[in-house]
């Protein structure tokens, strides 16, 4: 297989970056689906193979965004990894913390990940202006823990 398909594979998380509209809210779908089944499948252990699997994604994440922003432009909409590891940033989370995964809470946390990746609130606009893959990578991450954050404010206050 050719290098640059590849990577092209990776960075778009199997083509869903190439989506004619919304390439952002396809690639969050990636990490939905990858998501669930980790979690149906590994169960328990789900939440440790996520901290496993978040970090390596990152770093040949972060290796591949330059020939990304090259070939693409900053920041460019195909590469949708990042998506992908703020969504299960979550999911790690939720499962190391034993949270119920019911079927609204797939559905609120995809909501509120697109929300917050959209908004850019604090420190996302701020992580989002720094160099190369980091700039890329880590305003997703703060939105992948902000929709954490909201989940768990929603739980305690019960009203989810």
């Amino acid at each position: 297989m050719n290098k640059e398909l590849f990577k092209e594979i990776y960075l778009s998380f199997f083509f869903l970056g190439r989506a004619p509209i919304a390439p952002g809210t396809f690639g969050t779908l990636g990490g939905v689906v990858l998501g669930f089944l980790l979690t149906n499948y590994l169960e328990s252990n789900a939440g440790y193979a996520l901290l496993t699997l978040i970090p390596i994604m990152y770093y040949f994440g972060l290796i591949l965004a330059p020939w990304a922003e090259k070939k693409y432009g900053g920041d460019p909409g195909i590469y949708v990894l990042d998506e992908v590891i703020g969504y299960l940033i979550i999911i790690a989370s939720l499962s190391l913390i034993q949270f119920s995964m019911e079927n609204h809470i797939w559905f609120l946390s995809f909501i509120l990940f697109r929300i917050f990746d959209v908004a850019k609130l604090w420190p996302a606009r701020n992580l989002e202006k720094l160099h190369g893959g980091h700039g890329i990578l880590l305003d997703d991450i703060a939105a992948g823990f902000q929709t954490l954050l909201a989940i768990l404010l929603f739980d305690y206050f019960n009203l989810i």
